[in-house]
């Protein structure tokens, strides 16, 4: 979806990567964790602040997908 995409990169770029490399890259957040250096809780904890930033950036746009 181009709205999606739109949304995703609203998103600071720690979390738009892992947002990316989760969906559009199809990678495991073990496969993230290691290509960003950075721990897998770590990983899984920015794509959750992604999903609700994604979410919040929804409610205030208005926007229905």
């Amino acid at each position: 979806h181009a709205k999606i995409r739109k949304l995703v990169d609203l998103l600071p770029p720690e979390q738009r990567e892992v947002v990316i490399l989760r969906h559009y890259a199809d990678m495991s957040f073990k496969e993230i964790s290691a290509l960003t250096r950075v721990s897998i809780n770590t990983a899984l904890g920015r794509m959750r602040y992604a999903l609700i930033n994604i979410r919040k950036i929804m409610e205030e746009r208005e926007v229905v997908i």
